[in-house]
């Protein structure tokens, strides 16, 4: 940044210009003060500028616009002026001198270093250079310079070198940004959550633009507005912004954080270059090594007007997670007989209703390719075009058994209790096995053209795109499920503490025996869902020279996006009752499920085999193409026109010897959404058809504050919006009945949008290169939410427990952010190639659920921390990282305090590299190296669940030319 020195300390003998002044940025700096112009040219390339105020006193810079390097654009700033510069230590010091010369244009490299030409953060037009030197400590160096020049309070993470990201998932990298953690599934990072609000809150945006939403198939829930990052390779990414405070030029619908994914651009890498890298990543559950490849070739003509790339990737993965689900416990009020007399004498108990134990198998291939065009014949004129395209195939085979405990027919002595909690007993009940088989594939489409366009001192920025992303399932989900009764059962449940599993002990069956239970039903299921968006939008800029404002900027867009859901349901019983020999079934396929766990469950048992139960089935019914009344209700679409516009202005003045920046600006947005779908009114499943608009005008101001060099303070204020998920507002019901508990999620038409006022305060210490000191305080105030409820619902004459979503009051969320990073540079010998990043955010909340009811809001981790400590020296690196949150409440202010909570979970990932040439690398990765599993909880510490998906080892090797 610039800095104000005394005359006296400039008397420094000249030296060769400095590399920072040498890489070209996108420059747009309008007339103003020349101080202020010195202190803006600093921001946007990141390059020193020292100077004494006295010397540049009263003078004013001409605007300077363009694809400069930041000598280039000091040399044009100070023309005319009698001021030199010198260059020492990687800064320009002005000092007296002879009237500097007007420079003569300068023309734009021709073949730059490797850097990555990418957006600035999404509203801010400013484009940014990143100087890919492919190390860990510059890739989070290049993240905290990306941050300290926004406006906005943002958080970054960089690709370590073109094609390497530090993981194998955005999601799992983003987890080391202060404030985020994230959901993982069987073992990768899926879901990103920003300050504790779930993934819900938050939007996703590739280099600025919405993309498509993939749905979860595998069962009955969905995920709606949330984007899956184990779609898309990290290779082919260049860097993720996390936004926390919003401006009005940023796309609305975030209340936690807008997370965009940035690519590569052509014209910011060298000509003709090429990136390759293959490796094999070993899953220790799955016992299996699987290929990844990935591939980068750029090329641009000798001017550097025009550029083209493309890049791919390969990855497989093979996954086996071991599990318990469906813990089942139950409120009883009225108590348990526990002698046999027939009088309930136990007084109200917590009763354990039962476990089912489950290996889950997936084969996951992906195929990602993303390929651009960029044409700038000059610094006026800059077009850009790209596609995107991934597919993710997931074979996936479930196999499951569930034991209950009935608390209404105990064996005489056999409960135990121990406060108010009967852990177990002996009774008798029944068990179900299930095969579940499906062959799912996501797909996700995005093309786009984004434009810059100087006209004097008018820029306009065009902007267009469509996206798509399908998920179906290729194979109908078919599940196999055979259901009968096996006499006694001991079921004794423990609480949910370390690796102890429930002791389950079968007296007059064995679930490795053909012949023991009944044939139930096959269940088919094919699912579609398709998700598309399309847009343009066009904002428009200039420069201002009025007071403190520097620049106006106002645009608009319309959206346009369609959510089509279809599902069918068949039961297929023509062989209910039957019972079937070994040629039916498969044995178990592993002799370590739950390893490393207690417990005396059993943990091998038959499994079906599907194709001979299929082939002895009457299966014509699947061959019919006419929906039943259950599809129907099972089926909607969701129709969702936006129109937005926004006016915003940036400032940059001084209060006496403060600097001040920022923006002000105020977006509008009208939305109108159409859900259409079935009700059931008891005898047929009727079309119905919901039309709502709304209008949301949100103001919102950014402001940097510089009291003093390498000190910032941020003040930020917004009015944010979430629209409810579109599976919420759909009119549906699905119905569930594969387990003994009859359940049904309905949807809600009727949502209200979340809205929420929101308020920052950062103080942000650069106290040394690579390094700083951070710490924040955040406030949202929520005025409307939307909490899932859960009631009898009564169809056909059956109850089901119902969950639908409906509107709740308002809730409080504030917290706080600390955030630390330094290389150890200043230590001697090897010991400075150490470093060290970590953060920690604690969010708590507070929500009205009626005018009686007070609670905290769900699924929110109140503590959540990152430690990460790397080494650097020579060609060689490491790092290791610890990612821990705290426990996450999954449903409170309801009228289910049995319902499944997180228990707190942390992980430990590392990495090391060697260089073993000047383009080649070897790097060694871990993830989960410790081997945590993940546990549930219900009530006062009893077990819910618990999820075990193992390590994984992955070796690369990578080439770069």
């Amino acid at each position: 940044m610039c800095a104000a020195l005394p005359a006296s300390a400039l008397a420094l003998p000249a030296v060769a210009g400095a590399q920072p002044f040498e890489a070209a940025h996108t420059i747009n700096l309008p007339a103003q003060p020349l101080s202020d112009a010195l202190r803006a040219l600093s921001r946007q390339t990141g390059a020193e500028v020292m100077f004494d105020p006295a010397l540049v006193a009263g003078r004013r810079a001409p605007a300077v616009r363009g694809r400069l390097t930041p000598r280039a654009a000091l040399e044009r700033l100070i023309a005319g002026a009698p001021i030199a510069v010198r260059y020492d230590g990687g800064a320009a010091m002005l000092v007296r001198g002879p009237v500097a010369p007007q420079p003569q244009p300068a023309a734009e490299p021709a073949n730059l270093q490797a850097v990555t030409d990418t957006d600035a953060v999404p509203g801010q037009q400013e484009e940014t250079a990143i100087v890919v030197t492919g190390s860990y400590s510059d890739s989070i160096a290049n993240a905290l310079q990306r941050k300290r020049k926004a406006d906005n309070v943002v958080d970054s993470i960089e690709a370590v070198d073109i094609a390497q990201f530090p993981t194998q998932n955005l999601a799992e990298a983003l987890q080391r940004v202060p404030g985020v953690t994230i959901d993982r599934d069987r073992g990768e990072g899926l879901f990103v959550k920003v300050r504790g609000l779930g993934a819900q809150f938050q939007v996703t945006t590739l280099n600025g633009q919405s993309i498509a939403v993939n749905e979860n198939i595998r069962d009955s829930g969905q995920f709606g507005r949330q984007f899956r990052f184990d779609t898309i390779p990290s290779e082919l990414i260049a860097g993720v912004d996390v936004i926390k405070s919003p401006s009005a030029n940023i796309e609305e619908g975030a209340m936690g954080g807008t997370v965009n994914i940035r690519t590569f651009k052509p014209l910011a890498l060298e000509a003709g270059k090429v990136v390759a890298s293959a490796s094999g990543s070993y899953s220790e559950k799955a016992n299996k090594v699987d290929p990844n490849f990935s591939g980068l070739a750029s090329w641009k003509n000798a001017d550097g007007t025009f550029g083209a790339l493309i890049a791919a990737a390969y990855t497989k993965r093979s996954v086996r997670q071991d599990r318990l689900t469906e813990i089942g416990w139950a409120n009883v009020p009225g108590g348990v007989d526990t002698d046999g007399d027939g009088k309930k004498d136990s007084g109200p108990v917590i009763a354990a209703t039962g476990v089912r134990p489950t290996l889950e198998q997936e084969d996951r291939e992906r195929y990602a390719v993303n390929a651009a065009l960029q044409f700038r014949p000059s610094s006026a004129i800059n077009l850009e075009f790209e596609g995107f395209y991934t597919r993710l195939d997931d074979r996936y085979d479930e196999l499951t058994y569930s034991v209950g405990l009935d608390y209404t027919k105990l064996v005489p002595g056999s409960a135990i209790i121990r406060d108010g909690v009967l852990f177990g007993g002996i009774s008798p009940t029944g068990t179900q096995i299930s095969r579940d088989i499906s062959d799912m594939k996501h797909e996700n489409w995005f093309l786009g053209f984004k434009g810059d366009l100087v006209a004097g001192d008018w820029t306009f920025h065009p902007s267009a795109y469509t996206t798509k992303a399908t998920s179906n399932t290729n194979g109908p989900i078919t599940r196999t499920r055979l259901l009968g009764d096996v006499g006694r059962v001991k079921l004794v449940m423990p609480t949910a503490d370390g690796d102890r599993m429930p002791d389950v002990t079968m007296y007059d069956a064995d679930l490795n025996k053909p012949g023991t239970l009944p044939f139930r039903r096959i269940e088919w299921r094919p699912l579609r869902s398709v998700d598309k968006e399309k847009a343009a939008a066009l904002s428009i800029e200039r420069p201002l020279v009025f007071g403190p404002l520097t620049k106006i900027e106002f645009g608009g867009k319309y959206r346009s996006r369609d959510r089509d859901y279809r599902r069918r349901d068949l039961n297929i019983t023509t062989l209910t009752g039957k019972y079937f020999d070994a040629s039916y079934f498969n044995a178990f396929p592993f002799n370590d499920f739950l390893g490393g766990t207690t417990g005396t469950l059993p943990k091998t048992w038959l499994q079906p085999d599907p194709d001979p139960f299929w082939i002895a089935s009457d299966t014509s019914g699947t061959l019919n193409p006419t929906p039943t009344r259950a599809d129907q209700r099972n089926s909607y679409k969701i129709g969702e026109d936006i129109t937005t516009g926004y006016a915003m202005t940036s400032l940059e003045t001084a209060l006496g010897s403060i600097g001040v920046r920022g923006n002000i600006g105020l977006r509008y947005a009208h939305t109108r959404q159409t859900s259409s779908g079935y009700a059931d009114n008891g005898k047929a499943a009727l079309p119905v058809r919901y039309v709502t608009s709304y209008d949301d005008v949100m103001p919102s101001a950014n402001l940097v504050f510089e009291p003093q060099k390498d000190l910032l303070i941020r003040l930020a204020a917004a009015k944010v919006i979430t629209r409810p998920s579109l599976a919420q507002l759909a009119p549906r019901l699905t119905l569930n009945s594969s387990g003994t508990i009859l359940t049904a999620v309905g949807g809600n038409p009727n949502l209200k949008r979340y809205q929420a006022w929101q308020y920052d305060a950062t103080a942000e210490y650069y106290f040394a290169p690579k390094s700083a000191v951070i710490a924040g305080v955040f406030y949202k105030d929520i005025g409307t939410f939307v909490y899932n409820q859960v009631t009898d619902f009564v169809l056909d004459g059956t109850t089901y427990k119902l969950t639908a979503p409906t509107n709740g009051g308002n809730a409080k969320v504030w917290g706080i952010e600390l955030a630390y990073q330094q290389p150890f540079t200043f230590l001697p010998g090897p010991l400075k190639g150490l470093g060290v990043q970590a953060n920690y955010t604690l969010t708590d909340t507070k929500a009205s659920y009626s005018p009686t009811l007070k609670d905290q809001l769900e699924n929110v981790a109140r503590h959540s921390f990152n430690l990460t400590g790397f080494y650097e020296m020579g060609p060689f690196e490491a790092w290791v990282s610890y990612s821990w949150r705290g426990k996450v409440l999954q449903a409170v202010g309801t009228n289910d305090f049995l319902a499944i909570n997180e228990k707190p979970f942390g992980t430990v990932d590392g990495s090391i590299s060697l260089r073993v040439a000047r383009n080649a690398q070897v790097s060694l990765q871990g993830i989960n190296i410790l081997d945590r599993a993940q546990v549930q909880y219900v009530a006062n510490n009893l077990l819910g669940g618990y999820t075990d998906y193992g390590r994984t080892v992955r070796l690369t090797g990578r080439v770069n030319f």
